[in-house]
């Protein structure tokens, strides 16, 4: 793994999420059809979706930070591994606040227990949300240890809820990617990728920030500590 990235690299990296987040939402709302049965509301879809998988992709580098963790026990794999957790579970909330907007106006229903999606992916929030309250009763190298191994055997429940929706009968959550492809027209489809990449690009730089200021943290600490040391 690389050093943290500079600021030069960071400042490029929100450029391009930016542009990225821009023309998705241009494209979302001028130039995607019109689905002709939800109408306006369908295109929150873009949203919703790819701020799902965005979730699921940032549990899934929370894991694999967990093993590099557990492998080499070095503190940049430990913090990795929390920021993404953190960042996941932001991404969850937005998930669970636009999937309920739209399934409010499109079925008139909140939220339904019986939807084998929502029940899934809900338990991932909570193992996730776990880790958190888990990771701060802990210090030091048990925290970092525990904390990887929480996050490696909490990542079985991603795949669960991934495939909840192709093993059991939803009525109320669409099946958006089947075996045989994409189940939308090439002309929506092209949205949603951008839209999908301009959130993963939103991870990866809140990610780079948060892990940048955690660096200054520490600078700044090892410097008080060495202040103190002279000053006695």
């Amino acid at each position: 793994m690389t050093d943290i990235p500079s600021g030069r690299l960071f400042r490029v990296s929100a450029f391009a999420t930016a542009a990225l987040l821009a023309l998705a939402t241009i494209g979302i709302f001028l130039v995607a059809p019109e689905d002709a049965d939800q109408g306006v509301i369908q295109r929150i879809f873009y949203f919703h979706v790819a701020i799902a998988l965005t979730s699921l992709v940032a549990f899934g580098v929370a894991l694999v930070a967990g093993l590099f963790y557990l492998r080499r026990r070095t503190r940049r794999w430990d913090e990795l591994g929390v920021v993404s957790v953190r960042l996941g579970l932001m991404f969850s909330g937005l998930t669970i606040l636009t999937g309920s907007i739209w399934a409010k106006a499109s079925w008139d229903r909140w939220w339904v227990w019986e939807d084998p999606r929502l029940v899934t992916y809900l338990i991932v929030v909570m193992l996730y949300a776990a880790y958190l309250v888990f990771r701060s009763s802990l210090e030091g190298e048990r925290m970092m240890r525990y904390s990887a191994i929480f996050a490696v055997v909490a990542f079985v429940s991603v795949p669960l809820s991934f495939y909840a929706v192709r093993i059991a009968q939803s009525f109320i959550h669409p099946v958006v990617f089947t075996q045989g492809g994409a189940n939308m027209p090439d002309t929506m489809l092209v949205w949603f990728v951008v839209s999908q990449i301009a959130m993963l690009a939103l991870f990866a730089t809140l990610a780079q920030l948060e892990l940048m200021q955690r660096r200054a943290e520490r600078s700044l600490g090892a410097l008080k500590v060495r202040l103190e040391a002279v000053d006695a």
